[in-house]
């Protein structure tokens, strides 16, 4: 078992998810024993701890048809989930942004012109 599997398999156990929900609710409780500069260690295990954390949530809330708890506990089939999802989010917003582009262009009053003369000779 290389380190990211064990990083990931102690950030989804529920011992770790209790205390990393229980340090964002109460400032004074400490995840390491320094308060940053972290090491690539702990910023990989702070990153997983959040996805995790999402992840559970997300299921708590029915989020998603594909996401369940054997998805989460399987490291391959977390990832294909989290690109899946990924990938639907990314097509929302792409959604969103085209529809905001076609209400932009829209008239607000159809139907009134207005018009204006331009001076192009410089005030002839």
């Amino acid at each position: 078992m290389d380190y990211i599997e064990m990083i990931r398999k102690l950030a989804r156990s529920s011992y770790w998810q209790s205390i990393f929900t229980a340090s964002k609710e109460v400032g004074s409780l400490r995840l390491f024993d320094n308060d940053g500069n972290y090491s690539g260690l702990q910023s990989t295990f702070l990153y997983w701890l959040r996805v995790y954390d999402l992840l559970y949530t997300e299921l708590s809330q029915k989020e998603w048809k594909y996401l369940d708890e054997k998805v989460i506990e399987n490291d391959i089939r977390c990832d294909a989930f989290l690109y899946w999802r990924g990938q639907n989010r990314e097509a929302e917003l792409n959604k969103n942004k085209q529809e905001q582009k076609v209400n932009n262009l829209k008239f607000k009053n159809p139907g009134k012109v207005s018009s204006f003369d331009i001076d192009l000779q410089g005030g002839n």
